[in-house]
């Protein structure tokens, strides 16, 4: 089961060894405006059921995730369903709902892993245990292949409710905020921040 296992922040947290802040990681965060195709495209989702995590994730959650990628298209390349194994005995493998690495167009996904989303239908305390299980592996991950980073973010997503955290070593810094798919533009706007905290170093 891997990532699985990890059910609750609270687990995670004392599995892996690491401590919460909570912040608000975002309030000068720029707000931008979807594409008019992300706007058809989440008004087409809506007239279907989005009744569970897989209709939700491949309706709503991936649109918005393909217009940051392609946004970004020369510095960053969306992965998903890619499986990060690290270390099986500590349940830190398996697949990963959504990440981005930072490398421009790749068929085979590389380090460094800059960014984390996990859908999990209704359940956000379970998509922030797994979550922060996946960001800890992505953070292995990452120096193994000789590209660490000082941190890296990741989103646990039910479609609606997206909540955001920055891994920081042993250190998880979580979001206050809770943003909703009816403010897309905020949304939208702390993904690119994400994606310019790691390519303007560069």
């Amino acid at each position: 089961m891997g990532y699985s296992n990890f059910k609750t922040l609270r687990q995670a947290l004392e599995r892996l060894d690491v401590e919460e802040f909570n912040l608000n990681l975002f309030s000068e965060t720029q707000s931008v405006e979807p594409s008019d195709w992300l706007k058809q495209t989440l008004v087409l989702a809506k007239t279907m059921p989005l009744t569970n995590e897989k209709s939700k994730s491949e309706r709503v959650i991936s649109p918005i995730l393909l217009e940051i990628s392609f946004f970004f298209k020369e510095n960053v390349t969306l992965y998903s369903g890619e499986d990060l194994y690290i270390d099986e005995k500590r349940d830190l493998s398996g697949a990963c709902d959504f990440l981005l690495s930072k490398h421009p167009l790749k068929s085979v996904m590389q380090a460094p892993i800059v960014t984390l989303a996990e859908a999990k239908d209704e359940d956000m305390d379970y998509g922030k245990g797994q979550c922060l299980a996946q960001m800890y592996g992505a953070q292995i991950f990452n120096a193994q292949k000789g590209k660490p980073q000082t941190h890296l973010y990741g989103c646990a997503v039910t479609g609606d409710d997206w909540k955001f955290m920055r891994l920081e070593g042993s250190k998880v810094y979580i979001d206050i905020e809770t943003y909703y798919l009816s403010d897309l533009p905020k949304i939208l706007g702390i993904f690119h921040q994400i994606v310019h905290s790691f390519i303007d170093v560069d």
